[in-house]
């Protein structure tokens, strides 16, 4: 067998190892947590995420856009476009004219928009805190880290 035809990792003997290898399939078990329980409301793990960066910045300023959305949220544009598409089906946001440019859209959460992430934000903190509960005393410096890699 030629040499090209070999596994050529580093961490070839031990996949363990390897940081982005532990990482993604330590992201897989936590998003699937929380993937499976937002079934039961029928909203998407993308979707719960663009309902409460919205919530949250709903409080901190004026106005909310969608450009505003995709950067706090750290998804592209196009798919924060597609996600609201869907959320404003659902009937959990609207989108009226900017107070601030005829030309934009500001987002907001309809009543049923707050409903929902009322009741999906302490299930998903929950999640959470049982998910990393694990790391105990350690929680906080891996939150620091976290916040390093981001």
């Amino acid at each position: 067998m030629s040499n090209d035809n070999r596994f050529s990792s580093q961490f070839k003997h031990d996949s363990s190892e390897s940081m982005g290898f532990v990482f993604m399939k330590t992201y897989a078990a936590w998003h699937s947590l929380i993937k499976n329980s937002l079934k039961q409301y029928s909203i998407t793990h993308p979707q719960f995420i663009i309902l409460t960066t919205l919530a949250y910045l709903s409080e901190h300023c004026d106005e909310v856009t969608q450009v505003t959305l995709s950067q706090h949220a750290n998804i592209d544009v196009v798919t924060v476009s597609q996600i609201l598409d869907n959320l404003e089906k659902k009937t959990l946001v609207k989108r009226i004219t900017s107070i601030k440019d005829s030309r934009a859209k500001s987002i907001q959460l309809t009543d049923n928009g707050y409903v929902m992430v009322n009741k999906t934000t302490p299930l998903v903190e929950k999640l959470d805190n049982q998910f990393f509960s694990c790391l105990g005393e350690d929680i906080t410096y891996f939150h620091k880290m976290l916040l390093k890699l981001s």
